[in-house]
């Protein structure tokens, strides 16, 4: 096992700290309520070698985004610390991007092709004046964008070719990671295959490392070395992405993978995980999934479970070893039809 290239320890993320100073002054004077808070991530940790993908997946609001964000700098955290290791590689440029979810919103519709994609390098000084037009033309042949088109603003190209400049632009400054946010989920489904393998490789030409955040498992689970699997702020399960696929141990991540739908699989009936997602201001007790889980008992409605190591992965569940053996029950979200 290589050293990581990114360690995540302890982070925790919450929004309605008590506002700004006025805000502040104004609850004291009674004039209006203190906002909620709400802890969007909570106490996460991990890590991740260089050169490997990491999917994140949840059903929306478990905090997946916010945690990308802070990995990529976009947000602080309101605990914990995100360190970056080159090994003493020395870089001009910015060793984290980030691709969003959008590619039209993420685009100033004000610039065009050739200024989206070469700003950064001309302003972080990549290469010399003189050779940018160049690698801005380099850039978009790899990305599969024809550089004749570098004259034209975002709105003249369809979402997979926009898609494919924000990629060009978050590799114009060479970084070493690359958080993407859902960064196929707008896309068409032949457009997304087209993506995906664009990511592929890239990251074996530029030994790229992958935060790759999506509520599709199963275009994660192609992309992905490894899995964390997250829950109203929490890790619930991370490890290898070939093993939580064939044997989860968490039972949320063994409702997920119940939805996903597999060719091999016939006469299937589907159905969401039972129950709504609780509110993130006032979360359950204990065990944040037991009010939706069909194997919750009385401790998981009283005590946190810990996360612990268990198959060569971490799950936070008190009966993880029970709920690999178990069967399904009846009540689980995709139950062969008679």
């Amino acid at each position: 096992m290589s050293d990581p290239i990114l360690t995540v320890k302890g982070v925790t993320r919450r929004f309605g700290d008590g506002g700004d100073i006025v805000a502040r002054a104004l609850v004291r004077l009674g004039l209006i309520r203190r906002r909620p808070i709400v802890t969007a991530v909570d106490n996460v940790s991990f890590t991740l070698e260089r050169g490997k993908a990491l999917g994140i997946v949840g059903e929306s609001g478990c905090g997946k985004s916010t945690l990308g964000r802070m990995i990529a700098g976009l947000l602080p955290p309101s605990e914990g610390e995100i360190t970056l290791d080159l090994g003493g590689k020395s870089s001009r440029a910015l060793p984290m991007q980030m691709v969003f979810q959008d590619p039209f919103s993420s685009l100033n519709p004000r610039k065009r092709v050739r200024e989206l994609v070469g700003e950064a390098p001309r302003v972080h000084r990549v290469v010399a004046p003189s050779e940018l037009e160049t690698y801005i033309e380099r850039l978009m042949e790899r990305c599969g964008i024809d550089p004749s088109v570098r004259d034209r603003f975002a709105h003249q190209f369809s979402g997979g070719q926009r898609q494919r400049i924000g990629i060009a632009r978050a590799l114009a400054v060479e970084p070493e990671i690359l958080v993407a946010d859902e960064a196929v989920s707008a896309l068409d489904v032949s457009v997304q295959a087209q993506i995906i393998n664009l990511f592929m490789d890239l990251r074996d030409e530029f030994g790229l490392t992958y935060v790759f955040i999506s509520h599709d498992l199963g275009v994660v689970e192609h992309i992905a070395d490894t899995v964390l699997v997250m829950y109203l702020g929490r890790v619930v399960e991370m490890g290898p992405a070939e093993d939580v696929f064939a044997r989860p141990l968490h039972p949320y991540t063994r409702a997920l993978i119940a939805g996903v739908p597999r060719l091999d699989r016939r006469r299937v009936t589907y159905a969401p995980i039972a129950g709504d997602i609780p509110s993130p201001i006032d979360p359950p007790t204990g065990c944040h999934f037991h009010p939706r889980c069909p194997f919750a008992r009385d401790v998981c409605r009283v005590e946190r479970p810990e996360t612990r190591e268990m198959e060569g992965r971490t799950v936070a569940c008190h009966f993880a070893e029970d709920i690999a053996t178990a069967e399904e029950p009846p009540a689980w979200p995709a139950t062969p039809t008679a």
